[in-house]
């Protein structure tokens, strides 16, 4: 029972480093969407599946101990939680998974900030992009160096407005 608590606090450690590595990496793609390098954002979301993989490794081993704890602790597995865990653990050990679960818990809401702004990033660069393309495949006149406006003669555009 022990090596299992043991096994999946050093998980729990292990996720709470990489995703700290994560919201510093989501810190650095805020700078490259606000900058707009294409590059930089493609090679940025290489990191964040590289990221995903490593997740999703560890939440499969950690699956695979949560359902031998939820076996010693007779917890059914839809109920099973570090808090619920803790409340079965002896007190110094409790308090070490409170404390990881709260630490996790606040990393948690510090990544969804940091995505949730950059997802606004996104949209707003989408926003810009489609306004972007709606002017120039409907641009029936062009400034001229006077600031006045030059319409053109009757063209047909080359850009389809049904998208």
């Amino acid at each position: 029972m022990d090596d299992q608590i043991a096994a999946l606090m050093n998980l729990v450690r292990e996720e709470i480093a990489l995703y700290r590595d994560l919201i510093a990496h989501a810190r650095k793609k805020t700078a490259l969407l606000v900058r707009g390098s294409l590059e930089a954002i493609l090679e940025s979301n290489k990191i964040d599946e590289t990221f995903n993989i490593k997740l999703r490794l560890l939440e499969n081993e950690m699956g695979r101990i949560c359902q031998q704890l939820c076996q010693t602790f007779h917890i059914a597995r839809e109920e099973f939680t570090l808090w619920k865990l803790a409340e079965g653990a002896e007190a110094s050990v409790a308090a070490e998974i409170r404390l990881q679960s709260m630490l996790f818990k606040h990393l948690v809401q510090q990544l969804k900030v940091v995505n949730q702004r950059n997802r606004k990033l996104v949209e707003s660069s989408l926003r810009y992009s489609r306004g972007m393309l709606n002017f120039i495949s409907n641009a029936t006149s062009s400034y001229q160096s006077n600031g006045l406006l030059n319409p053109y003669s009757v063209a047909h555009g080359t850009i389809s407005s049904k998208v």
